[in-house]
């Protein structure tokens, strides 16, 4: 397989939970804010919202929303990010694809291998509450949250990370083969190339 920067990106990201609390500086969270709004979408309607939580008080109102087992670790990252979109902007709402959605799921990775880029963690989570979101920002109607990201520095010191997710993050990660999952019509394909 040829060298692919992206691919090595890809390769690099990890999602771990084990987040320093040191405080990111104001050029990372530009070039974050740069990566998300340089995603791709339909119609270029740009649906993608994103609530940027890197002071103490904004920290805490996001931090009141997560759930399960993201209370124990999240709050502590340096940056909580809230990913959301309204309908409204959709260009298919006529024809209830929903693809507002699938536009925010690219700009969120475009944050996720920014971030990796610079050598930050960043894991996204559904493990929230939106009402607890909407009760503590200030939405627009149809406003929908769909993803929470805790970001900072990898740490080495795991011990914020409950014990049931200790040693899961540093086993290899497991995907798929291609085969299994990507069906490619061409007659003179092999995958053993």
């Amino acid at each position: 397989m040829p060298v692919n920067p992206v691919l090595d990106l890809l390769d690099k990201r990890r999602a771990t939970r084990a987040i320093k609390t040191v405080p990111l500086p104001i050029g990372f969270l530009e070039t974050l804010a740069e990566a998300a709004r340089m995603g791709p979408s339909c119609a270029n309607k740009q649906p993608w919202r994103f609530l940027f939580c890197a002071d103490e008080a904004s920290r805490g109102r996001a931090s009141e929303a997560l759930t399960g087992g993201n209370v124990e670790w999240a709050p502590r990252a340096p940056l909580l990010v809230v990913g959301y979109a309204n309908r409204e902007n959709d260009c298919q709402s006529s024809h209830d694809r929903n693809y507002y959605q699938f536009d925010l799921g690219m700009s969120v990775m475009n944050i996720m291998l920014a971030a990796t880029a610079m050598g930050l963690v960043a894991r996204p989570m559904a493990g929230f509450d939106p009402e607890v979101l909407r009760e503590n920002f200030e939405f627009e109607e149809g406003d929908e949250p769909f993803v929470m990201l805790a970001i900072g520095y990898p740490a080495h010191d795991d011990s914020h990370v409950p014990d049931k997710y200790k040693g899961i993050e540093e086993k290899p990660r497991e995907r798929k083969p291609v085969t299994e999952t990507i069906s490619i019509f061409h007659e003179d394909y092999d995958p053993e190339l």
